[in-house]
């Protein structure tokens, strides 16, 4: 509506009139002082308009519009840009694409006509970013990369960026799924803390009258929805030898599955990514959701580095694929290396073995304490049938505790290939009763079984002078003969044994049998056998007078110790090891998530020269083969070999080899490679469900002010609700021009009075006029 008034100065249109009156009788009465009446008109004209401008300026003349308009209001649009929005929507497409058509639809219907309405777009993850609202492709250079979805802060920042003006409603798209942790102390409460953050701040909104509007996208459940086969339990590595045999246990869980035949295949794949079946298996859930626990047996291939892959084929309705299998990784070496270590008593000795031996990736021993409160011989199974085991290692143990039945058994299995070393002890040899045994035979010396002690006095303190079978400490080990069981490295390797601590004690031997193959290879300062290796069969024997190697690690030499023991069990299996040198990797896990980088190790292992000075380069290999190298890594030297260590950067999802290698390319050591697995384990994609029951509670907080959940496919009446109550909530704008309130009019009334009295100056000037 527009009208027309007048608004005089001070409000008082008596005034206007006084003031009309005044101004038209000085015009009247006071004439130009001429004879000339074309003189008189031109003054008494331009008089008048000035008169006529003044007068204007005293009633101020307005011109009144009133109409109705929307108020100003701010409309706020989340879009989820999580990682869970690239699974699949009810329809088979990606929620992503749905969440962007819908955005399309809500910016094209609101654009244009409500120009006092503006849209404000934000993105959601674990954090929120506003985007330009103005394109309706504003989502189109964007990708769904967050690794949690926060709810909470995507309501409160969806109210804040209002910055005060009214908010017209929110409307947020997603899965509605909270999976970021909010708990202060750390841990992970996030249905409880998260869902309690968000009410409050709708509750907040329902508070400034505005409504809010979810949008859910993705399946709910319910029907084929919630089908899923998970593999876990998996072991993430092993190390075995060719053609052996070895269990691999597993799980896997089914949801939805009930009375369907779920088909499990395990495959090999090698280096060069054949893949080879290893086994099949089958299981029919009987619940809604059922965990099978299951032991494949299976058969080592030839020797190399594998993937062992144990994965179900994606079922029927099936979302989430990528927990359908499960990877292990396996070393396969050549040989056997499986030792079983019988002790009698738990002395220092078998404390330092074992961590010698257990350092090597390619041994594995078993260890049993044969203690003298068990009742003797002890039954020990299949222990000594043909291969079980390839090496036994016979500690401080009374013969009766095996009995003779047993012993031939394991006489027997040496005979066949087995190998077998005796410890010097108190209950060894003649002084532990195995002269008058089967094993006898297969040991390379001559026992004495006059020197036999009590079978039950293992552990206590005895006098060594006492003892027949015994020889008093000091005793230094010599070396008597070169051998791939003693090159402990070094230009002079008798040097290398005279620098190692003496014996406490050690075994009187006996002449040493004359068998072809029997050599004398450790001795003491007076010709006394210390380390005697022979044959029998087709294996192999070491006996040894000496049970206190401990010393050598106690002296800093545990180097050395780990060297002695490991080349004397290879020469048992018949590998003697060349004594090169060689990088070892460790790392804390060779499959984890994304967000959990192990740490890592590296080192030369070399006896035989000082590599302190040498430099070692940690790299990172991806499937693609391209090689970056490992920031943050620390090196050190210990005993004269370089090593290494670090965390691995963060990487994505995926396949990698951790290489270790020397920076010289002239030196002698082969770079090392150990694969490893990034897997992604996010609680974001864990979550497959969306969960539009949760978002219209939300919505319902807000129903007083036309709160209420939409579908993807209710966009158009969304927009008519936005609309409708857009028009509800006009209110009368008043737009007034009055005469002098602007700078333009101001100017054109004081410039026209201001032209009509200098021009009726100018003329009676001009005229001569007082």
């Amino acid at each position: 509506m527009t009208q027309f008034g007048f608004e005089p100065i001070y409000g008082s249109i008596v005034l206007a009139i006084v003031c009309a009156v005044a101004v038209v009788a000085v015009i009247a009465l006071v004439t130009p002082p001429t004879k000339t009446s074309s003189q008189r008109y031109w003054l008494i004209a331009l008089r008048s308009c000035a008169a006529l401008t003044l007068l204007l300026a005293v009633l101020r003349p307005s011109l009144i519009r009133t109409d109705n308009l929307p108020a100003e209001a701010v409309l706020i649009v989340a879009a989820d840009t999580s990682q869970s929005m690239t699974l699949p929507d009810r329809d088979g497409r990606d929620r992503w694409t749905t969440q962007q058509q819908v955005w399309k639809q809500l910016s094209q219907g609101l654009s244009g006509g409500d120009t006092s309405l503006e849209i404000k777009l934000l993105t959601y993850d674990r954090d929120v970013r506003q985007l330009t609202a103005n394109a309706s492709d504003a989502l189109e250079q964007l990708s769904p990369s967050g690794d949690l979805t926060d709810l909470n802060l995507a309501a409160s920042k969806a109210i804040q960026s209002a910055a005060g003006k009214p908010i017209a409603g929110i409307v947020l798209i997603g899965d509605g799924a909270q999976t970021a942790p909010l708990a202060s102390n750390g841990s992970d409460e996030t249905q409880t803390t998260g869902r309690i953050g968000v009410e409050r701040s709708i509750e907040t909104l329902n508070s400034l009258g505005a409504p809010f509007w979810p949008i859910p996208i993705g399946p709910s459940g319910g029907g084929d929805a919630g089908r899923d086969a998970d593999v876990s339990a998996l072991n993430e590595s092993y190390q075995l030898f060719a053609d052996n045999g070895f269990d691999v246990s597993f799980q896997v869980q089914a949801r939805g599955l009930s009375g369907i035949e779920i088909p499990i295949e395990l495959a090999w794949i090698d280096a060069s990514g054949k893949s080879t079946e290893a086994a099949q298996r089958a299981v029919v859930p009987e619940r809604s959701s059922e965990v099978f626990s299951l032991k494949v047996p299976l058969t080592a291939p030839s020797p190399g580095q594998y993937r062992l892959v144990v994965s179900v084929p994606t079922q029927a309705g099936e979302l989430v694929e990528n927990n359908n299998r499960q990877i292990a990784f396996v070393d396969v070496r050549e040989g056997g290396g499986r030792i079983l270590y019988l002790e009698g008593t738990a002395r220092e000795e078998q404390r330092f073995l074992r961590r010698s031996l257990r350092r090597s990736p390619d041994l594995f021993l078993t260890y049993d304490l044969l203690r003298t409160d068990r009742s003797w011989p002890v039954d020990l199974g299949t222990v000594f049938k043909p291969g079980k085991f390839d090496v036994y290692i016979i500690g401080d143990l009374d013969s009766a505790a095996l009995g003779n039945q047993q012993l031939e058994q394991l006489t027997e299995v040496v005979g066949q290939g087995a190998g077998l070393v005796m410890l010097g002890g108190f209950n060894t040899y003649g002084p532990g009763g195995y002269a008058d045994t089967p094993l006898a035979a297969a040991i390379p010396i001559q026992m004495d079984g006059s020197t036999r002690n009590d079978a039950r006095r293992q552990g206590v303190n005895l006098n060594l002078d006492l003892l027949p079978g015994q020889l008093t400490g000091p005793v230094q080990a010599i070396l008597a003969r070169n051998h791939p069981i003693t090159q402990l490295g070094g230009q002079d390797p008798a040097k290398t044994w005279s620098e190692l601590p003496p014996m406490k004690g050690v075994n009187r031997f006996g002449k040493t049998k004359s068998t072809p193959g029997v050599q004398v290879l450790l001795q003491s300062d007076k010709d006394q056998p210390l380390l005697v290796t022979g044959e029998y069969g087709s294996g192999r024997v070491a006996a040894l007078a000496f049970d206190s190697t401990y010393q050598w690690w106690r002296a800093g030499k545990s180097e050395l110790h780990r060297r002695f023991w490991r080349q004397l069990v290879l020469w048992l299996l018949a590998r003697e090891e060349s004594g090169g040198d060689e990088i070892v990797i460790k790392m804390d896990a060779r499959r984890f998530s994304i967000d959990k980088p192990p740490e890592f190790s590296g080192r030369v292992e070399s006896i035989g020269s000082d590599t302190s000075e040498l430099d070692l380069i940690t790299e990172i290999i991806d499937s693609a083969g391209q090689v970056t190298s490992v920031s943050g890594v620390t090196k050190s030297s210990a005993d004269g070999n370089i090593s290494v260590a670090g965390r691995l950067p963060k990487l994505p999802a995926g396949f990698f080899h951790l290489q270790v290698r020397p920076s010289d390319d002239r030196s002698n050591l082969q770079p090392k490679q150990l694969a490893f697995q990034v897997i992604d384990e996010s609680r974001e994609m864990a979550r497959v469900m969306a969960d539009p029951v949760y978002l219209k509670q939300l919505a319902d907080l807000t129903s007083d002010h036309g709160g209420r959940a939409f579908s993807s496919d209710e966009i158009g009446e969304l927009i008519s609700t936005i609309k409708q109550r857009r028009r509800k909530a006009e209110t009368p704008v008043v737009e007034k021009h009055r005469l002098g309130d602007g700078p333009l009019s101001g100017w054109i009334v004081f410039l026209l009075f201001a032209g009509c009295l200098s021009s009726e100056w100018f003329l009676r000037r001009k005229w001569g006029m007082a």
